[in-house]
């Protein structure tokens, strides 16, 4: 199982839940909500500092503001997102951007991905429930420089006991940023297990 952003931690719970089905995790980009995550969101020097002031969860949280102000400039809003999280904001090809741009734009598309941040107390709750057993399977976890770095094999140390890391010199979004190093790390790693 592969998962970056939010796909890691729902891979991780996917391992959690159904370990007979993950013989693997490569844990890319993620912090999990439960274990620190929430610390991220208070204006802090540090955070501001580090580049981890995730303002944002904020203000998806609230109902109904975050899609009125974000309704006909989600366009913007990725702009701004890419430009903030990468290290290479010049990955997003036009046409990544214009996917973006067109399934956020559909009905339901915003409030669909508000709807992930909305649910963290829940997520908080069951990752807190699932870490009482630790992963049995190997992790990769991977990070970039300039975002969460090698607090993605810090925290899996909590979840899991085989845990490998390695950062990149990279923003958030390494599949785009860094996808021939990715592949570097991660082939020889699956290859590993199978």
């Amino acid at each position: 199982m592969i998962g970056e952003d939010w796909g890691a931690v729902i891979g991780y719970q996917l391992a959690a839940r159904d370990r007979d089905q993950v013989s693997a995790l490569v844990f890319v980009e993620a912090l999990f909500p439960g274990f620190g995550f929430e610390d991220h969101t208070a204006l802090t020097p540090e955070n501001v500092g580090s580049g981890m002031h995730l303002w944002h969860l904020g203000f998806y949280f609230q109902p109904d503001v975050p899609e009125m102000l974000i309704a006909g400039h989600e366009r913007e809003l990725i702009t701004y997102m890419i430009k903030n999280e990468r290290s290479r904001p010049d990955s997003a090809t036009a046409d990544a951007i214009e996917e973006y741009v067109r399934c956020y734009s559909m009905p339901g598309g915003v409030r669909s991905m508000l709807a992930i941040y909305r649910a963290m107390l829940v997520d908080a709750e069951q990752n807190r429930e699932a870490a009482r057993k630790k992963l049995d399977i190997p992790v990769l976890a991977l990070g970039g420089s300039a975002f969460i770095g090698d607090r993605n094999e810090a925290q899996m140390r909590l979840f899991a006991d085989d845990v490998t890391g390695h950062v990149f010199d990279a923003g958030h979004d390494l599949a785009e940023e860094v996808p021939d190093e990715m592949a570097e790390a991660v082939l020889p790693f699956l290859a590993a297990r199978t």
